[in-house]
């Protein structure tokens, strides 16, 4: 225990006034060590069954460090001060002892996997979709589908899914972030800048606000291309149909411009 307080940095009695029994949080440190392996086997097991899907373009998992959970632990207690974790019923209560995260190219695609994930696994509640504006087309169709919607107000992006999984007799909790690739970079900038020391500075967000907008519209342009690719391997569709999608694309006039005369020039040859 005085090796585990050391590495936490903080005392028995300052857990004691938080309402946390440190010889509780030795009990959970030994029992997820002992659980390690099994939760890399169920980490790789979810995986390996998302690889599978079509449009996921790469899977990578982790399993939290038992350290990490300890301080998870003490910070959710301020935030749920009647929950007492112990040995005994932390894994019904930890969502995250596995994360994995999912990233695929295409913004469109975020609803066949979100379905693939909810066809194949028993969800523990309802899937979050984290969007920038609540009000926004995106926004509508998550709530269509019974997500659970939240703006952020950092601009982060995402969908969240809780799985249950049992690969034996003791049940889990995983926890699968969806996000493109686009999302991503911007989410692992945004973690890197603000991370370290959690202060904010206006100019940094300022930059990593822009930084969002472009990654936002990075994700309508790739949407855009895939439909473009579709229609003209496919030719179908028509002239106006496929004007309209270079409407939407958020570039200048100019550019637009350009890009009628392309689909001129295709559709002459």
């Amino acid at each position: 225990m005085p090796f585990i307080l050391h590495l936490l940095q903080v005392s028995e009695e300052d857990l004691y006034a938080q309402g946390i029994q440190a010889k509780e949080l030795a009990r959970i440190y030994n029992d997820y060590t002992s659980r390690q392996q099994e939760l890399e086997d169920v980490g790789l097991l979810v995986a390996n069954a998302l690889k599978t899907h079509a449009a996921v373009h790469t899977v990578r998992y982790r399993v939290k460090e038992p350290l990490h959970l300890l301080k998870k632990i003490i910070r959710k207690r301020k935030e749920y001060p009647d929950r007492h974790l112990t040995a005994d019923n932390y894994l019904m209560y930890i969502n995250d002892l596995v994360g994995v995260r999912l990233l695929h190219l295409y913004k469109s695609t975020c609803h066949e996997i979100g379905n693939f994930i909810m066809q194949n696994w028993e969800l523990k509640r309802s899937p979050f979709a984290y969007v920038t504006d609540k009000n926004a087309e995106e926004a509508r169709q998550f709530n269509a589908q019974k997500y659970k919607v939240i703006a952020n107000d950092r601009g982060y992006r995402a969908q969240h899914y809780i799985l249950h999984v049992k690969p034996s007799r003791q049940p889990y909790y995983v926890e699968v972030q969806v996000k493109t690739l686009f999302e991503e970079g911007w989410s692992e900038i945004d973690h890197c800048i603000r991370y370290p020391d959690r202060q904010s500075n206006e100019l940094l967000n300022r930059l990593l606000f822009i930084l969002n907008r472009l990654t936002s519209d990075a994700d309508a342009v790739a949407t855009q291309i895939q439909a473009f690719a579709t229609m003209l391997q496919e030719q179908k569709g028509s002239v106006a149909e496929l004007q309209a999608r270079i409407d939407k694309l958020p570039v200048d006039a100019q550019e637009k411009q350009h890009l009628y005369a392309c689909l001129a020039r295709h559709l002459k040859q």
